[in-house]
């Protein structure tokens, strides 16, 4: 386990250095083609790029997006899932983080294809997106990426109905303090079985939630503020980061926590509120702590292990975890 000391004053350096340590390990995983030792499906592919990104490997980060434009992008602007169990459930959320990080770094043509895609997937009735292949059921974590994805590649409309979309489920919500549904189909998903619970609904009274709802609609929503200067957006973009505090004590330590640090992070570059900083640097240390010796992290099992074997979910989950630790630490005053 990674033991650091963190100060409010060192922070911004532990998010950095958390970073690069996970960056190492990926690179020592990365074939000189592109792909991935262990990496057999996009799981290992998808968040990748943004890793390198922020975490200063940009060579690598070109790399790779020659690799999944060769082998896994589809003429139509589709990837290739195949191995990814959870795919049909979330169909465009990994072509929304590749454009994200191709628009990053100038690949027009390879981002232009993915947004084209995920465009397929937006209900202009609801301004949200379709999250299963079926495009019955709309969620938070899709929505909200697919509009990250399309603020980046100039799809400005899209990005406002995706948050008007995110509104609309705030404003439905009926208790905050019980927690926060996710799901949108004809009206808010408030009736499921116990199997689906956590794909529906953050229970503020058990442990490890999918608490990165919170987090990622932050993401979208402060973006586009920045973008429009619309300060509704950014408002809204702390409403939701807040709500978290209704939650069980892990919500900030969790692997399920990630992206409310990125949310809070990227708010906190707009608003300068010591509640949103300390949203972030909660985070940074819960990731930090729950960091393998070797630099990568695991999304279960116990936490702090000395090493991780790289397989397409150990890469998957490190990579996020690199890029969000990445991003957190390039904000000033974090």
């Amino acid at each position: 386990m990674i033991s650091w000391l963190i100060t409010m004053e060192s922070r911004q350096k532990a998010a950095a250095e958390s970073s690069a340590l996970g960056a190492q390990w990926l690179l020592a995983h990365l074939k000189a083609d592109g792909s991935f030792e262990g990496g057999i499906d996009l799981r290992a592919y998808y968040k990748t790029p943004a890793a390198f990104v922020f975490s200063g490997h940009v060579r690598e980060a070109e790399r790779l997006l020659d690799y999944i434009s060769a082998h896994l992008l589809k003429s139509d602007g589709d990837l290739d899932g195949t191995g990814v169990p959870w795919y049909k459930i979330y169909r465009t959320y990994p072509h929304s983080w590749i454009c994200c990080a191709a628009m990053m770094r100038g690949r027009f043509e390879l981002a232009r294809s993915l947004a084209g895609f995920i465009s397929t997937f937006h209900d202009p009735l609801t301004g949200g997106f379709f999250a299963d292949q079926n495009r019955t059921t709309q969620e938070i974590m899709t929505t909200s990426m697919a509009g990250l994805a399309c603020l980046w590649a100039g799809d400005l409309p899209r990005a406002e109905a995706a948050a008007g979309w995110l509104e609309t489920l705030f404003l439905a919500q009926p208790d905050l303090t019980i927690g926060l549904y996710t799901s949108w189909n004809n009206g808010l998903v408030t009736h499921f079985d116990e199997e689906s619970a956590p794909g529906h609904f953050i229970d503020a009274t058990k442990p490890r939630q999918y608490y990165f709802q919170y987090g990622i609609s932050a993401a979208l929503l402060a973006s586009l503020s920045g973008a429009t200067g619309n300060r509704k957006w950014l408002a809204l973009a702390r409403a939701y980061l807040h709500a978290s505090e209704h939650c069980f004590a892990d919500r900030y330590t969790t692997p399920q926590s990630g992206k409310i640090g990125w949310g809070a992070a990227w708010t906190y570059r707009l608003t300068h509120r010591p509640e949103d900083v300390a949203l972030t640097r909660a985070v940074i240390n819960g990731l930090a702590t729950m960091q393998n010796a070797d630099g990568s992290w695991i999304a279960s099992g116990a936490y702090g292990a000395e090493e991780a074997e790289a397989d397409s979910a150990v890469i998957d989950i490190t990579s996020e975890f690199t890029a969000l630790q990445g991003a957190m630490g390039l904000v000033a005053g974090v």
